[in-house]
Parts: C-alpha cells; sequence; structure tokens
C-alpha cells in the first residue's frame, strides 16, 4: 500500500520539480534574447502559472476523491501528469516555432498544475486512513519521504547527465532527456495504483449524499484557514528556499551549475533519511510541538542565507538547513491536516485550502525569491521564510492536539 501511493507521489514531484531544477538549461530555449536574471524570471513567471490550476485541481478533483474513493483520484492525477511530462519533453523551442513554444509551455504547466492540486488531499488522506493508531506521523512523513525522492530522482539524473553533457549539451537536449524518462516512469506509477485497496468503506450511495463542497467553510472554517496559513509557510519553504537554491546560488553567487545540483542531489538524500525519523517525533511529542519547531527553526533562515558566498560548504549548510526545516514542517502539517477534518469532506478539506496556498504562495514563490534576491540580496530570501514560519507558529495559537484523535471514530 505505502509503495503504491508513494511511488505515484515520488513520480508526480519528479514531474513537477523538473522544472523548477531544469530552469536554468531550458529558459532560453523558450524566452531567448534576456538576460540570466530576466530569464530565470520569465520561466518562473510559467512556473507561478501552472500553479494558478492546483486550486481547481484541487476543488474538481478532490471533490471527486470524496465521492467515488481515494484510489480513483490517485488514478486520475497520475495520468495527467505523465501526459504533461511527456508533452514538456516533446515541445518546440521558441526557435522553431516562435511564441507558440512559451504558450504550449503554460497550457502544459496548467496541466500538471491541475493534476498536482488534489495529490496532498488525496494521498495525506489515504496514509492518515491506513496507519495504525500512534503511527500516523510515521506514515504521513512517508508522503514527505517520496517528494524527496522523486527530487532525489530528478536531481541525481540531473547529476549523471553532468557528467556526460557539456552545459551546451544540457541546454540543448539533456533537459529534455530528465522530462523524458519522468513521463515515461510514471506509466509504473500508474499501474502500481492500480493495485491500491480503497481507504473509504462507504457505499457508493453514501459519498454521492456527502455534505456539497459549500459547506465545507460553514463548517469547518478554522481548520480550512489553518490549513491555508501553515500550508503556506511550508509552500514557501518548499518553493521559494529548498528547490529554488540550485538556481539562486550559480545566479547570485560564484558557485557553478554543477555544484549546486550535487549540493542538490546530497540535500534530497538527507530528506529521504531524515523525514521518517522527524515523523516519529510527531508521534512522539505532538502535531503542535512539531509545527511550534518549525516556527522557531524558521528563524535561522536570515543567517543562513546571508552567509551563502558562493562557496559549496555554504551552499551545502544553506540546502540542508532547508531540508530540515521542510522535513519538520511536513513532519507536523501532513499528519494535522487529515486529523482536523472528517471522513467525508477530508480529501476536498485539504486539497482546496492547500491548492489556493499552492497558487498565490507557492507558485509565485520562486519569481518573488528571485526578485528580492535580485534587488536586496539573498539575505531577503530568508527574512520572508522567516516570517512564515513564525505566522504558522501563531496559527496552532487555539489549536487542539489531534495526534492521539482517532480517525475511526470520524
Amino acid at each position: 500500500m505505502l509503495l503504491g501511493v508513494n511511488a505515484g507521489n515520488a513520480i508526480e514531484f519528479y514531474d513537477w520539480m523538473a522544472y523548477s531544477l531544469l530552469v536554468p538549461y531550458f529558459g532560453r530555449q523558450f524566452f531567448p534574447n534576456q538576460s540570466p536574471a530576466a530569464v530565470l524570471l520569465s520561466s518562473f513567471a510559467v512556473f507561478a502559472v501552472g500553479s494558478l490550476a492546483r486550486p481547481i485541481g484541487a476543488i474538481a478533483l478532490g471533490r471527486f476523491i470524496d465521492r467515488h474513493g481515494r484510489r480513483s483520484g490517485l488514478l486520475v492525477s497520475v495520468t495527467l501528469m505523465v501526459t504533461a511530462s511527456l508533452g514538456i519533453a516533446l515541445l518546440p523551442a521558441y526557435a522553431s516555432i516562435g511564441l507558440l513554444a512559451p504558450l504550449l509551455l503554460v497550457v502544459l504547466r496548467l496541466m500538471q498544475g491541475f493534476a498536482l492540486g488534489p495529490e496532498l488531499g488525496g494521498s495525506a488522506t489515504y496514509l492518515a486512513e491506513s496507519a495504525p493508531e500512534g503511527r500516523r506521523g510515521l506514515f504521513a512523513s512517508t508522503y514527505q519521504s517520496s517528494v524527496a525522492l522523486g527530487t532525489l530522482a530528478v536531481a541525481g539524473l540531473i547529476s549523471i547527465l553532468h557528467v556526460f553533457l557539456d552545459t551546451a549539451q544540457m541546454e540543448s537536449f539533456g533537459w529534455r532527456i530528465v522530462f523524458a524518462v519522468g513521463g515515461l516512469v510514471a506509466l509504473g506509477g500508474l499501474a502500481l495504483r492500480r493495485t491500491l485497496p480503497e481507504t473509504d468503506r462507504a457505499s457508493e450511495d453514501e459519498r454521492r449524499r456527502r455534505q456539497p463542497f459549500s459547506d465545507l467553510w460553514r463548517n469547518h472554517r478554522a481548520a480550512i484557514v489553518r490549513i491555508l496559513i501553515i500550508g503556506s509557510a511550508g509552500l514557501v519553504v518548499m518553493y521559494g528556499l529548498t528547490s529554488l537554491l540550485p538556481s539562486l546560488g550559480p545566479t547570485f553567487t560564484p558557485i557553478t551549475r554543477e555544484q549546486a545540483a550535487h549540493v542538490n542531489t546530497i540535500g534530497s538524500a538527507a530528506m529521504l533519511v531524515a523525514s521518517p525519523f522527524l515523523g516519529l517525533l510527531s508521534d512522539r511529542i505532538g502535531r503542535l510541538w512539531t509545527l511550534r519547531l518549525f516556527a522557531v527553526a524558521g528563524i535561522c533562515a536570515i543567517p543562513v542565507m546571508a552567509s551563502l558566498d558562493g562557496t559549496v560548504g555554504h551552499q551545502l549548510v544553506a540546502q540542508l538547513f532547508a531540508v530540515l526545516l521542510m522535513c519538520i514542517w511536513a513532519a507536523g502539517a501532513f499528519a494535522a491536516f487529515p486529523e482536523m477534518l472528517p471522513l467525508a469532506v477530508r480529501a476536498a478539506g485539504i486539497a482546496a485550502p492547500y491548492g489556493l496556498a499552492a497558487a498565490v504562495v507557492g507558485g509565485f514563490s520562486p519569481m518573488v525569491s528571485t526578485s528580492l534576491a535580485t534587488s536586496h540580496g539573498l539575505v531577503a530570501v530568508g527574512c520572508v521564510v522567516a516570517v512564515m514560519t513564525v505566522i504558522a507558529g501563531a496559527a496552532t495559537i487555539g489549536m487542539k492536539e489531534t495526534a492521539y484523535r482517532s480517525l475511526r471514530e470520524q
């Protein structure tokens, strides 16, 4: 069961994160005749537009999951991601089809965003409902491990390609190999998800009679607001720091792309190892203290980003710090979100606010961080992360501990 869910997660995040990590290589293919910083901004603007589809996918497919079962929704999600990733791999460049190239890139990113919209709601719900009592933090942490595995796979493949291809070859066709591999491997993830058992054991008639989506806000307002705020903070760390460092480093410091790519691979491996241990910590100390630890640790982003000077050592420290911060957030949030909501609206209730956060905050984080680094230096990126984590900590005030609540009783 864990293999089927998390293999699909890993593949989807491989495809989604490939865009962020490959921007330095393919940016000029679609946005020629611009400075390196301008290419980065244009490429991340497309990233932001793609993220706008996440809340739409979250609402549409999140409701689909609650009405037709967890397994069916997860299958639809990964199928859409496969199609979009193979499309990007085969997309002609600006030199071949002109403005149609960036326009089609936007369309394919919208498809990826729509597919990823309900992924957390569907997967986190499935993992929480499958976990033994007292181990939801550990099971939920495997979601973050699957994200790490997907990121590690794409970062590792980029590092391997650097051994055989020079920078010009990576910019010409190497990046296409990465997207093509992700699309093809995703077919295997689709096959695994077809074998998943259904965790929502309500009958088809019972699912169809569940409350309409509009009732979510009326009946579960506090939970939705907390998911939105805490989710936003984690997404800033994910997209505005962790996955962006391999691009920020070479753009604003003397470190090379190859060195930054290798450092990112080490960071992804560290995330894979750290996630289960922090999941166990979440089960031991509870969701509240895990999320408050995230808030306090986030303040350290300011000195960490201020110390980046182009050396591999400082880049590694920043990458490992970002990874640890993201794992702490995931250990608390991914377990707490399903525990906040009842069975009938659990998938949609997570997917909708988190999808909105992904569109508004996560989608624009790379562009905002790049702009801030350009105008005010990398320390400004650390300040944004610190502020967001503190706001997430404040959102836990008045929140009840959910770690010891039985999901089977809801």
